[in-house]
Protein backbone atom coordinates (compact mmCIF):
# COMPACT_ATOMS: atom_id res chain seq x y z
CA UNK A 1 0.00 0.00 0.00
CA UNK A 2 3.17 2.46 1.03
CA UNK A 3 4.31 1.48 -2.18
CA UNK A 4 1.33 2.10 -4.40
CA UNK A 5 1.00 5.39 -2.29
CA UNK A 6 4.09 6.51 -3.40
CA UNK A 7 3.90 5.96 -7.11
CA UNK A 8 0.26 7.36 -7.41
CA UNK A 9 2.04 10.72 -5.22
CA UNK A 10 4.61 11.19 -7.48
CA UNK A 11 2.68 10.88 -10.89
CA UNK A 12 0.11 13.32 -9.51
CA UNK A 13 3.24 15.84 -8.08
CA UNK A 14 5.04 15.85 -11.75
CA UNK A 15 1.81 16.17 -13.20
CA UNK A 16 0.53 19.18 -11.80
CA UNK A 17 3.90 20.67 -12.01
CA UNK A 18 3.75 20.22 -15.73
CA UNK A 19 0.12 21.20 -16.28
CA UNK A 20 0.92 24.81 -14.50
CA UNK A 21 3.56 25.52 -17.51
CA UNK A 22 1.60 23.36 -20.23
CA UNK A 23 -2.03 24.30 -19.79
CA UNK A 24 -3.04 20.78 -20.52
CA UNK A 25 -0.52 17.71 -21.28
CA UNK A 26 -3.82 15.18 -21.16
CA UNK A 27 -4.89 17.02 -24.40
CA UNK A 28 -1.10 16.60 -26.05
CA UNK A 29 -1.14 12.83 -25.00
CA UNK A 30 -4.57 12.47 -26.61
CA UNK A 31 -3.75 14.18 -29.60
CA UNK A 32 -0.80 12.23 -29.77
CA UNK A 33 -2.22 8.86 -29.46
CA UNK A 34 -1.33 6.03 -32.23
CA UNK A 35 -4.28 3.36 -31.85
CA UNK A 36 -3.32 0.10 -33.43
CA UNK A 37 -5.97 -2.95 -33.45
CA UNK A 38 -4.76 -6.46 -34.12
CA UNK A 39 -7.16 -9.16 -34.40
CA UNK A 40 -6.49 -12.97 -35.47
CA UNK A 41 -8.25 -15.98 -36.16
CA UNK A 42 -6.67 -19.54 -35.21
CA UNK A 43 -7.75 -22.92 -36.34
CA UNK A 44 -5.93 -26.08 -34.70
CA UNK A 45 -5.65 -29.30 -36.31
CA UNK A 46 -6.41 -31.32 -33.66
CA UNK A 47 -7.67 -31.67 -29.70
CA UNK A 48 -5.65 -31.60 -26.64
CA UNK A 49 -5.01 -34.72 -25.22
CA UNK A 50 -6.38 -33.83 -21.54
CA UNK A 51 -10.07 -33.61 -21.20
CA UNK A 52 -9.58 -30.68 -19.10
CA UNK A 53 -8.41 -28.32 -21.03
CA UNK A 54 -9.86 -26.06 -23.68
CA UNK A 55 -10.84 -28.21 -26.44
CA UNK A 56 -12.05 -25.74 -29.29
CA UNK A 57 -10.96 -25.80 -32.63
CA UNK A 58 -10.52 -22.70 -33.34
CA UNK A 59 -10.01 -19.47 -31.68
CA UNK A 60 -10.40 -15.66 -31.90
CA UNK A 61 -8.18 -13.19 -30.54
CA UNK A 62 -8.48 -9.00 -30.63
CA UNK A 63 -6.11 -6.82 -28.86
CA UNK A 64 -6.77 -3.07 -29.34
CA UNK A 65 -3.62 -1.14 -28.36
CA UNK A 66 -3.48 3.09 -27.56
CA UNK A 67 0.42 4.67 -27.47
CA UNK A 68 1.15 7.61 -26.91
CA UNK A 69 4.33 10.29 -25.23
CA UNK A 70 4.92 13.72 -25.21
CA UNK A 71 7.64 16.56 -24.45
CA UNK A 72 5.53 18.66 -21.65
CA UNK A 73 8.05 21.03 -21.25
CA UNK A 74 12.19 21.33 -22.01
CA UNK A 75 12.92 18.94 -19.56
CA UNK A 76 9.91 16.71 -18.93
CA UNK A 77 8.29 13.84 -20.96
CA UNK A 78 5.65 11.48 -20.24
CA UNK A 79 3.71 8.42 -22.60
CA UNK A 80 1.87 5.53 -22.06
CA UNK A 81 1.04 2.01 -23.61
CA UNK A 82 -2.37 0.58 -22.47
CA UNK A 83 -4.12 -2.08 -24.39
CA UNK A 84 -7.97 -3.74 -24.38
CA UNK A 85 -7.94 -7.74 -25.19
CA UNK A 86 -10.53 -10.25 -26.33
CA UNK A 87 -9.95 -14.24 -26.56
CA UNK A 88 -12.76 -16.57 -27.15
CA UNK A 89 -9.94 -18.85 -24.85
CA UNK A 90 -11.76 -19.84 -22.35
CA UNK A 91 -9.87 -17.55 -19.19
CA UNK A 92 -7.13 -16.35 -21.38
CA UNK A 93 -8.06 -12.36 -20.04
CA UNK A 94 -9.62 -11.50 -16.79
CA UNK A 95 -10.46 -8.34 -14.81
CA UNK A 96 -8.73 -5.03 -15.25
CA UNK A 97 -5.78 -3.19 -14.43
CA UNK A 98 -2.91 -4.62 -12.30
CA UNK A 99 -1.42 -2.70 -9.31
CA UNK A 100 2.14 -2.66 -8.63
CA UNK A 101 2.78 -6.17 -6.88
CA UNK A 102 -0.31 -7.57 -7.91
CA UNK A 103 -0.12 -11.56 -7.21
CA UNK A 104 -1.35 -12.95 -10.14
CA UNK A 105 -0.49 -14.73 -13.62
CA UNK A 106 -3.79 -14.26 -15.43
CA UNK A 107 -4.05 -11.01 -17.94
CA UNK A 108 -6.04 -8.42 -17.36
CA UNK A 109 -8.58 -7.26 -19.92
CA UNK A 110 -7.27 -3.89 -19.98
CA UNK A 111 -4.14 -2.58 -17.97
CA UNK A 112 -1.11 -0.46 -18.83
CA UNK A 113 2.05 -1.63 -20.69
CA UNK A 114 3.62 1.00 -19.59
CA UNK A 115 3.08 4.72 -17.86
CA UNK A 116 5.69 6.67 -16.97
CA UNK A 117 7.24 10.36 -16.22
CA UNK A 118 10.57 11.26 -17.90
CA UNK A 119 13.32 13.69 -16.65
CA UNK A 120 16.09 14.84 -19.02
CA UNK A 121 18.81 16.96 -19.17
CA UNK A 122 22.20 17.34 -21.04
CA UNK A 123 23.73 15.00 -18.78
CA UNK A 124 21.24 12.24 -17.19
CA UNK A 125 17.60 11.16 -17.30
CA UNK A 126 15.64 10.15 -14.85
CA UNK A 127 12.42 7.65 -14.94
CA UNK A 128 9.82 7.37 -12.88
CA UNK A 129 6.72 4.37 -13.10
CA UNK A 130 5.96 1.55 -15.63
CA UNK A 131 8.35 1.32 -18.56
CA UNK A 132 9.71 -1.63 -20.50
CA UNK A 133 12.91 -3.51 -19.53
CA UNK A 134 15.64 -4.85 -23.22
CA UNK A 135 18.62 -5.86 -23.13
CA UNK A 136 20.56 -8.10 -24.80
CA UNK A 137 22.27 -7.72 -29.27
CA UNK A 138 21.35 -11.41 -30.33
CA UNK A 139 18.44 -11.18 -33.05
CA UNK A 140 16.85 -14.29 -32.88
CA UNK A 141 17.01 -14.94 -28.82
CA UNK A 142 18.76 -13.60 -26.21
CA UNK A 143 19.47 -15.27 -22.68
CA UNK A 144 20.57 -11.72 -21.49
CA UNK A 145 16.94 -10.24 -22.45
CA UNK A 146 16.07 -11.19 -19.15
CA UNK A 147 14.75 -8.69 -16.57
CA UNK A 148 11.12 -7.59 -18.01
CA UNK A 149 7.99 -9.20 -18.27
CA UNK A 150 5.79 -10.80 -20.29
CA UNK A 151 2.32 -11.76 -21.48
CA UNK A 152 2.89 -15.04 -22.29
CA UNK A 153 -1.32 -16.49 -21.95
CA UNK A 154 -0.91 -17.51 -25.81
CA UNK A 155 2.46 -18.16 -26.02
CA UNK A 156 2.30 -17.98 -30.25
CA UNK A 157 1.30 -14.64 -29.52
CA UNK A 158 3.55 -13.01 -26.61
CA UNK A 159 3.73 -9.26 -25.82
CA UNK A 160 5.85 -6.92 -23.54
CA UNK A 161 4.91 -5.68 -20.20
CA UNK A 162 6.61 -2.77 -18.33
CA UNK A 163 8.48 -2.99 -15.51
CA UNK A 164 7.99 -0.45 -12.27
CA UNK A 165 11.39 1.13 -11.99
CA UNK A 166 13.29 4.16 -10.95
CA UNK A 167 15.82 4.61 -13.34
CA UNK A 168 18.42 6.40 -13.78
CA UNK A 169 20.64 7.24 -16.96
CA UNK A 170 24.10 9.10 -17.34
CA UNK A 171 25.35 9.98 -20.71
CA UNK A 172 28.72 9.63 -20.90
CA UNK A 173 29.66 10.89 -24.55
CA UNK A 174 27.83 7.92 -26.76
CA UNK A 175 27.95 5.53 -24.27
CA UNK A 176 25.12 5.10 -21.41
CA UNK A 177 25.88 4.18 -17.87
CA UNK A 178 21.87 3.10 -16.31
CA UNK A 179 21.10 1.97 -12.44
CA UNK A 180 17.51 1.11 -12.29
CA UNK A 181 15.57 0.01 -8.97
CA UNK A 182 12.78 -2.50 -9.30
CA UNK A 183 10.97 -2.25 -6.03
CA UNK A 184 7.87 -4.65 -7.15
CA UNK A 185 8.46 -8.59 -7.51
CA UNK A 186 6.34 -9.15 -10.29
CA UNK A 187 6.36 -12.19 -12.71
CA UNK A 188 5.11 -12.77 -16.39
CA UNK A 189 2.00 -13.47 -17.10
CA UNK A 190 1.09 -17.24 -18.62
CA UNK A 191 -1.71 -19.79 -19.78
CA UNK A 192 -4.60 -20.01 -17.41
CA UNK A 193 -5.43 -23.45 -16.20
CA UNK A 194 -8.19 -24.32 -18.88
CA UNK A 195 -5.72 -23.61 -22.26
CA UNK A 196 -4.47 -25.43 -24.51
CA UNK A 197 -1.06 -23.89 -24.36
CA UNK A 198 -0.64 -24.76 -20.28
CA UNK A 199 1.21 -28.08 -21.19
CA UNK A 200 0.75 -32.03 -20.00
CA UNK A 201 2.10 -31.06 -16.59
CA UNK A 202 -0.62 -28.54 -15.23
CA UNK A 203 2.28 -26.38 -14.78
CA UNK A 204 3.65 -23.60 -17.61
CA UNK A 205 7.23 -23.11 -16.49
CA UNK A 206 7.67 -26.89 -15.60
CA UNK A 207 7.07 -29.28 -18.56
CA UNK A 208 8.51 -31.97 -17.59
CA UNK A 209 7.40 -33.08 -14.02
CA UNK A 210 6.67 -36.34 -13.72
CA UNK A 211 3.83 -36.35 -10.63
CA UNK A 212 1.66 -34.06 -9.91
CA UNK A 213 1.77 -32.10 -7.15
CA UNK A 214 -0.59 -29.19 -5.79
CA UNK A 215 2.03 -26.27 -6.42
CA UNK A 216 1.30 -22.54 -4.75
CA UNK A 217 3.32 -19.30 -6.25
CA UNK A 218 5.77 -17.31 -3.24
CA UNK A 219 5.64 -13.74 -3.89
CA UNK A 220 8.30 -11.29 -2.36
CA UNK A 221 7.38 -8.96 -0.26
CA UNK A 222 8.43 -5.42 -0.65
CA UNK A 223 11.69 -4.81 1.29
CA UNK A 224 14.65 -3.74 0.69
CA UNK A 225 16.91 -7.23 0.18
CA UNK A 226 14.28 -8.18 -2.41
CA UNK A 227 14.11 -5.45 -4.54
CA UNK A 228 15.96 -5.45 -8.08
CA UNK A 229 19.63 -3.62 -8.66
CA UNK A 230 20.21 -3.20 -12.28
CA UNK A 231 23.50 -1.89 -13.43
CA UNK A 232 24.54 -1.34 -17.10
CA UNK A 233 27.04 0.22 -19.12
CA UNK A 234 26.02 0.30 -22.77
CA UNK A 235 28.69 1.46 -25.63
CA UNK A 236 28.51 2.25 -29.29
CA UNK A 237 32.37 2.20 -31.54
CA UNK A 238 32.76 2.17 -35.63
CA UNK A 239 31.00 -1.27 -36.43
CA UNK A 240 30.63 -2.37 -32.42
CA UNK A 241 27.90 -2.62 -29.84
CA UNK A 242 29.01 -3.81 -26.88
CA UNK A 243 27.36 -3.85 -22.97
CA UNK A 244 28.27 -5.04 -19.55
CA UNK A 245 25.49 -5.54 -16.82
CA UNK A 246 25.08 -6.85 -13.04
CA UNK A 247 22.04 -7.39 -11.19
CA UNK A 248 20.87 -8.83 -7.99
CA UNK A 249 16.97 -9.78 -7.10
CA UNK A 250 14.53 -12.33 -8.07
CA UNK A 251 15.95 -14.88 -10.95
CA UNK A 252 13.26 -14.98 -13.90
CA UNK A 253 13.98 -18.95 -13.37
CA UNK A 254 11.68 -20.52 -10.54
CA UNK A 255 12.31 -23.11 -8.34
CA UNK A 256 10.15 -25.85 -6.67
CA UNK A 257 10.77 -25.39 -2.95
CA UNK A 258 9.55 -28.54 -0.47
CA UNK A 259 5.78 -28.27 0.77
CA UNK A 260 4.47 -28.92 4.17
CA UNK A 261 3.06 -32.77 2.55
CA UNK A 262 4.47 -34.64 -0.12
CA UNK A 263 2.34 -33.18 -2.81
CA UNK A 264 2.91 -29.72 -2.20
CA UNK A 265 5.39 -27.45 -3.81
CA UNK A 266 6.00 -23.69 -3.83
CA UNK A 267 6.92 -22.01 -7.01
CA UNK A 268 9.77 -19.44 -5.73
CA UNK A 269 12.06 -17.21 -7.91
CA UNK A 270 15.47 -17.38 -5.84
CA UNK A 271 17.20 -14.06 -5.08
CA UNK A 272 20.43 -14.64 -7.45
CA UNK A 273 23.26 -11.90 -8.68
CA UNK A 274 23.75 -12.17 -12.57
CA UNK A 275 27.06 -10.93 -14.73
CA UNK A 276 26.30 -10.21 -18.12
CA UNK A 277 28.40 -8.88 -21.41
CA UNK A 278 27.52 -9.02 -24.99
CA UNK A 279 29.39 -7.39 -27.76
CA UNK A 280 27.80 -6.97 -31.74
CA UNK A 281 30.19 -6.53 -34.69
CA UNK A 282 28.89 -5.09 -38.10
CA UNK A 283 31.16 -6.37 -41.16
CA UNK A 284 29.73 -5.49 -44.34
CA UNK A 285 26.86 -7.70 -44.63
CA UNK A 286 27.38 -9.92 -42.02
CA UNK A 287 26.31 -9.30 -38.08
CA UNK A 288 28.44 -11.52 -35.37
CA UNK A 289 26.93 -11.43 -31.64
CA UNK A 290 27.50 -13.29 -28.41
CA UNK A 291 26.40 -12.88 -25.26
CA UNK A 292 26.56 -14.67 -21.84
CA UNK A 293 25.25 -14.40 -18.42
CA UNK A 294 26.41 -16.21 -15.14
CA UNK A 295 23.83 -16.30 -12.38
CA UNK A 296 24.99 -17.11 -9.10
CA UNK A 297 22.30 -18.08 -6.45
CA UNK A 298 21.98 -16.84 -2.43
CA UNK A 299 22.36 -19.67 -0.36
CA UNK A 300 22.25 -22.56 -2.53
CA UNK A 301 18.36 -21.69 -3.33
CA UNK A 302 19.39 -23.00 -7.02
CA UNK A 303 22.13 -24.04 -9.76
CA UNK A 304 25.09 -21.67 -10.50
CA UNK A 305 24.80 -21.52 -14.10
CA UNK A 306 26.15 -19.76 -17.42
CA UNK A 307 23.94 -19.00 -20.29
CA UNK A 308 25.09 -17.86 -23.79
CA UNK A 309 24.36 -17.62 -27.16
CA UNK A 310 26.31 -16.49 -30.59
CA UNK A 311 24.87 -16.02 -33.15
CA UNK A 312 25.43 -14.60 -37.21
CA UNK A 313 22.98 -12.95 -39.83
CA UNK A 314 23.76 -11.96 -43.30
CA UNK A 315 21.91 -9.04 -45.47
CA UNK A 316 21.81 -10.45 -49.13
CA UNK A 317 20.91 -7.53 -51.71
CA UNK A 318 22.65 -8.44 -55.00
CA UNK A 319 22.23 -11.72 -55.73
CA UNK A 320 18.22 -10.51 -54.49
CA UNK A 321 17.97 -8.16 -56.90
CA UNK A 322 18.44 -10.55 -59.88
CA UNK A 323 16.70 -12.93 -58.67
CA UNK A 324 13.51 -9.73 -58.40
CA UNK A 325 13.53 -9.33 -54.57
CA UNK A 326 14.65 -6.49 -52.51
CA UNK A 327 16.56 -8.75 -49.46
CA UNK A 328 16.98 -11.98 -48.11
CA UNK A 329 18.21 -12.06 -44.59
CA UNK A 330 19.25 -15.70 -43.29
CA UNK A 331 20.37 -15.51 -39.50
CA UNK A 332 21.47 -18.51 -37.27
CA UNK A 333 22.49 -19.16 -33.80
CA UNK A 334 23.53 -21.59 -31.32
CA UNK A 335 21.96 -20.95 -27.21
CA UNK A 336 23.51 -23.14 -24.51
CA UNK A 337 23.40 -23.64 -20.49
CA UNK A 338 26.14 -24.83 -18.32
CA UNK A 339 25.87 -25.61 -14.83
CA UNK A 340 28.81 -24.56 -12.75
CA UNK A 341 28.09 -26.05 -9.06
CA UNK A 342 24.38 -27.97 -8.90
CA UNK A 343 24.62 -27.94 -4.99
CA UNK A 344 21.48 -27.30 -3.27
CA UNK A 345 19.76 -26.20 -0.49
CA UNK A 346 17.95 -29.62 1.27
CA UNK A 347 14.31 -27.03 1.29
CA UNK A 348 14.29 -27.35 -3.04
CA UNK A 349 13.01 -30.13 -4.69
CA UNK A 350 13.48 -29.13 -8.04
CA UNK A 351 16.18 -26.58 -9.63
CA UNK A 352 15.44 -24.31 -12.04
CA UNK A 353 17.14 -26.44 -14.33
CA UNK A 354 13.87 -27.57 -15.62
CA UNK A 355 12.26 -24.24 -16.61
CA UNK A 356 15.22 -22.98 -18.53
CA UNK A 357 14.47 -23.68 -22.12
CA UNK A 358 16.43 -23.58 -25.11
CA UNK A 359 19.60 -24.72 -23.42
CA UNK A 360 21.04 -26.59 -26.54
CA UNK A 361 19.16 -24.78 -29.04
CA UNK A 362 20.12 -24.14 -32.66
CA UNK A 363 17.89 -21.13 -34.16
CA UNK A 364 17.39 -20.43 -37.81
CA UNK A 365 15.73 -18.02 -39.32
CA UNK A 366 15.11 -16.91 -42.86
CA UNK A 367 13.58 -13.45 -43.86
CA UNK A 368 12.49 -12.74 -47.55
CA UNK A 369 11.17 -8.99 -48.79
CA UNK A 370 9.57 -9.33 -52.01
CA UNK A 371 8.55 -5.76 -52.45
CA UNK A 372 7.43 -3.36 -49.92
CA UNK A 373 3.87 -4.90 -49.69
CA UNK A 374 5.25 -9.01 -50.24
CA UNK A 375 7.23 -10.67 -47.63
CA UNK A 376 8.17 -14.44 -46.51
CA UNK A 377 9.75 -15.75 -43.50
CA UNK A 378 11.07 -19.09 -41.76
CA UNK A 379 12.16 -19.94 -38.02
CA UNK A 380 13.22 -23.01 -36.85
CA UNK A 381 13.98 -23.61 -32.70
CA UNK A 382 15.52 -27.19 -32.32
CA UNK A 383 16.55 -28.04 -29.04
CA UNK A 384 19.05 -30.75 -29.84
CA UNK A 385 17.74 -34.08 -29.38
CA UNK A 386 14.76 -33.31 -27.63
CA UNK A 387 12.34 -31.10 -29.27
CA UNK A 388 11.83 -28.89 -32.44
CA UNK A 389 9.13 -25.78 -33.22
CA UNK A 390 8.98 -24.36 -36.88
CA UNK A 391 6.99 -21.08 -37.87
CA UNK A 392 6.22 -19.50 -41.03
CA UNK A 393 4.68 -16.43 -42.30
CA UNK A 394 3.51 -14.54 -44.82
CA UNK A 395 3.20 -10.52 -44.44
CA UNK A 396 0.88 -8.77 -47.04
CA UNK A 397 1.40 -4.64 -46.24
CA UNK A 398 -1.41 -2.76 -48.21
CA UNK A 399 -0.51 0.58 -46.79
CA UNK A 400 1.79 1.93 -44.11
CA UNK A 401 -1.14 1.12 -42.00
CA UNK A 402 -3.00 -1.93 -42.90
CA UNK A 403 -1.18 -5.54 -42.82
CA UNK A 404 -2.58 -9.35 -43.54
CA UNK A 405 -0.27 -11.96 -42.09
CA UNK A 406 -1.25 -15.53 -42.39
CA UNK A 407 1.17 -17.28 -40.01
CA UNK A 408 1.41 -21.00 -38.60
CA UNK A 409 3.32 -23.03 -35.79
CA UNK A 410 4.22 -26.61 -35.64
CA UNK A 411 5.83 -28.67 -32.45
CA UNK A 412 7.18 -32.09 -32.24
CA UNK A 413 9.44 -33.81 -29.33
CA UNK A 414 9.14 -35.53 -26.32
CA UNK A 415 5.70 -34.89 -24.52
CA UNK A 416 8.17 -34.13 -21.13
CA UNK A 417 10.11 -30.58 -23.59
CA UNK A 418 9.58 -27.18 -24.22
CA UNK A 419 7.79 -27.64 -27.56
CA UNK A 420 6.69 -31.66 -27.57
CA UNK A 421 4.35 -30.45 -24.72
CA UNK A 422 2.43 -28.44 -27.43
CA UNK A 423 1.96 -31.09 -29.93
CA UNK A 424 -2.07 -31.23 -30.08
CA UNK A 425 -1.22 -27.09 -30.79
CA UNK A 426 -0.10 -26.84 -34.54
CA UNK A 427 -2.14 -23.81 -35.74
CA UNK A 428 -2.69 -22.02 -38.81
CA UNK A 429 -3.59 -18.02 -38.11
CA UNK A 430 -4.62 -15.04 -40.12
CA UNK A 431 -3.92 -11.80 -38.51
CA UNK A 432 -4.52 -8.44 -39.54
CA UNK A 433 -2.80 -5.29 -38.39
CA UNK A 434 -4.63 -1.43 -38.76
CA UNK A 435 -2.67 1.29 -37.10
CA UNK A 436 -4.06 4.86 -37.43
Amino acid sequence: MILKTFFIASFAMLYSFTAVANNNPALKLIKNTEYTLDTSVMGFFQKPTAQSLDADDASIVGRFTLKSDVWLNDYFSTGFDLYAAYSSQKGEYAGVFRNPGHQSTQARIVDFNTAWLRYESEYFALILGKQYIEMGLSDLYSPVDRFGLHNFSNPSQPYKIGVWQVSIDYFINDDTLSFKLLPVYERSLFPSQHSRWLGNTEDPQFFNLTSQYQISDYYYPVRIENMGYLLQYKGYRAGYDFFAALHHGPSIYPTLRNGLLANELTKQDPLATSISVGILKVINQWTVSAEVIYQLNDNNSDQDFIRYSVGVSYNESNWSHKLGLNQIKTSLQWSGDEVVDSKLSDAINTSSNDARPFQKTLFFKIEVEQSEKWSYLISIAHSINTDLGLFTGIEYKRNNNLSFRLESGFFSGHSDSFFGRWKDNNYLRLRTLYTF
